[in-house]
């Protein structure tokens, strides 16, 4: 599938990337670039898990976090990769839940504004 992405302004923070057509269910769609992940942090890295970092200036250094994300980031295989876990429409922000990867213990304020928001999200 050739996928496009746009770093388009966001309501959930400063940036967020958006597809330029839509995603069905259950379609891996973006595949982490080999040699992109680090385990320890480097400059404008994205903390993506425990131990695991990522600098992705094309996606995932965009990719904000929501309560009531459209994707998720499978990070346990030898390529990881963003699934959608609904439809996606053209145009629409990728998001993915965090706390879904991170086991951290440092909690940041959530702005994604899903009805069913938990006010925060672990960033550490």
């Amino acid at each position: 599938m050739s996928t496009e992405f746009k770093k388009r302004t966001s309501q959930i923070n400063g940036f967020g990337i958006h597809i330029t057509k839509k995603i069905l269910k259950n379609t891996e769609y973006y595949y982490i670039p080999l040699g992109v992940i680090y385990s320890e942090p480097k400059s404008k890295c994205a903390r993506i898990a425990d131990n695991k970092y990522i600098y992705d200036d094309k996606v995932l250094n965009w990719v904000n976090h929501s309560c009531s994300p459209n994707s998720k980031l499978d990070i346990n295989r030898s390529v990881p990769v963003l699934i959608a876990i609904r439809d996606i429409l053209k145009n629409e922000e990728i998001t993915v839940d965090y706390n879904q990867t991170e086991m951290g213990i440092i909690k940041a304020k959530c702005t994604c504004g899903s009805d069913n928001c938990r006010k925060w999200f672990y960033i550490t």
